[in-house]
């Protein structure tokens, strides 16, 4: 046994003793109970990345139409967008994303998640479908704000309900399922955007692909799924871990107690930088492979950059979130803090190669392709080990409200920052100091390079501290009874590893 998994089971260990005798008892006469099989376990988590990937694909499509956008002749809108309006655009949808997932955080750990859930998918298609007849700029802009309150709704109450649906021995594998709907939904967004508004003339029509595909799996999760109980997974039914505190001031103290986590905390800002990079380079990428490819004479129309980007954010995603899982899973028995160690080495393996992508791509796309693939590959190694941690840091009634505080600071700090500093820097080099556009737009991504440095360092920093707090998280319950998910109506609803 390794030293630092002797160390968690001596945590571990040392917690046990502040378990009530009520607890305990409890434990030893249900130790034996075997796991559940049940069927609608699968229907509910491909309902959720379903969601998932249209959630990004809803995202993303704004980048991939983003140069359809720039001449009010062809766009319709009222004037031309410039490169800081265009990063306004995701920077709005981000900044309201970010604001209301607090609340719904709030009320996911006291209401039911999958009506809070359904409402949010609705109102999201209602925004974009709307944002598709916008005449004026600023109109697209409340738009794309009004979708990120939608969206807030599903991010931040969705991977609790994971959580409840498997034990952390199999956690991290299933969130890297769930997690693949954004490599894929990021990638169909810039595809599919792209390609339709080239197909049909008009980038309105690729704003109306998502929202009908919402409506729809809204109504399919309302009707054909049941909520699992809070804190199943970790041997509690609904009753005794929903949080019943009410009103603004257990708002507060559900903050307070998420701050005194500290590998909860710097393995958020570990992935605010990724957000940072991400979300730079979803926004920027395709715009920028179009204007050097403009600059060095080659063909390329900004609808197959938005197109080879797509593809490439795809396979990586894929590759990326299943090696981090995988690795995981496989290295977690003899490395406790391993997730923190995937997420840091893997940003710092990720800016070494878009050290080199990013300038590469004035003199030699291939090149500038092969490092893309390794950094995003890179990248995307810290999507399931990030929101493992977020999740078994964190005691079961207070997760949504984790991963809304989590959305908040890494969105805030991180997208939602990061698209419209790119084009205000951009902008900047070109207009004051006779930059050409291709080169303006590779300075100003080369912010992302150094944001994700320092994220790399915090979450191995993180690395010191997971141990004790994933412990004392589980002290509460650190054997699982299924038994209080065996409903006796025979629903069939939970728990499988």
């Amino acid at each position: 046994m390794s030293k630092a998994h002797k160390r968690e089971s001596s945590i571990v260990s040392d917690y046990t003793q502040l378990l009530t005798a009520d607890t305990a008892a409890h434990h030893a006469s249900h130790e034996a109970v075997p796991q559940p099989l049940f069927r609608r376990r699968w229907l509910t988590v491909s309902l959720l990345v379903g969601i998932n990937l249209l959630n990004y694909l809803d995202r993303y499509t704004i980048s991939g139409i983003l140069p359809d956008l720039k001449d009010k002749g062809t766009s319709g809108l009222d004037h031309n967008v410039s490169d800081s309006q265009g990063g306004l655009l995701m920077t709005v949808f981000v900044a309201s994303y970010m604001i209301f997932s607090p609340i719904f955080g709030y009320l996911g750990d006291r209401y039911n998640r999958k009506a809070l859930i359904a409402v949010g998918i609705v109102f999201w298609s209602i925004s974009t479908l709307s944002g598709s007849f916008a005449r004026k700029y600023i109109h697209l802009l409340v738009a794309r704000g009004f979708v990120g309150i939608g969206e807030a709704s599903y991010a931040t109450i969705a991977p609790t309900i994971i959580a409840d649906l498997y034990t952390t021995e199999t956690r991290t594998v299933m969130l890297s399922v769930f997690y693949l709907a954004i490599p894929v939904g990021a990638a169909m967004g810039f595809m599919i955007g792209a390609e339709v508004a080239d197909l049909l003339g008009s980038w309105r029509w690729a704003l109306r692909i998502s929202p009908p595909l919402g409506v729809v799996l809204a109504f399919m999760l309302l009707v054909l799924t049941q909520e699992p109980p809070r804190g199943a997974s970790d041997g509690r039914g609904h009753y005794e871990v929903k949080n019943k505190r009410n009103g603004f001031g257990a708002f507060i103290q559900d903050v307070n107690e998420l701050c005194k986590i500290p590998s909860f905390i710097w393995s958020t800002l570990g992935f605010t930088a990724v957000t940072f990079t991400s979300g730079a380079l979803a926004q920027w990428a395709p715009t920028y492979v179009y204007r050097q490819a403009q600059a060095q004479g080659i063909n390329l129309s900004s609808a197959n950059a938005a197109l080879a980007f797509g593809a490439v954010t795809c396979v990586t995603g894929i590759l990326g979130t299943l090696s981090g899982s995988l690795i995981s899973k496989r290295l977690m028995p003899r490395i406790g803090a391993i997730d923190s160690y995937i997420c840091g080495l893997g940003l710092l393996i990720s800016v070494t190669f878009m050290g080199i992508a990013i300038p590469a791509a004035g003199y030699n796309l291939p090149v500038f392709w092969t490092a893309v693939v390794l950094g995003e590959i890179a990248l995307c190694l810290n999507w399931a080990p990030s929101a493992a941690i977020t999740l078994y840091v964190n005691v079961p009634q207070r997760r949504s409200s984790a991963e809304a505080f989590n959305i908040l600071i890494t969105h805030l700090f991180g997208d939602a920052f990061s698209p419209y500093l790119v084009g205000v820097v951009s902008d900047t080099l070109r207009d004051k100091h006779n930059i050409e556009e291709a080169s303006s737009l590779m300075l100003a991504l080369c912010i992302a390079i150094f944001v994700a440095l320092l994220g790399g360092a915090c979450y191995l920093r993180s690395a010191k501290f997971v141990l004790e707090d994933k412990a004392r998280a589980s002290m509460y319950e650190p054997v699982t009874d299924y038994s209080v998910i065996n409903d006796p109506a025979n629903h069939e609803y939970l728990v499988e590893d």
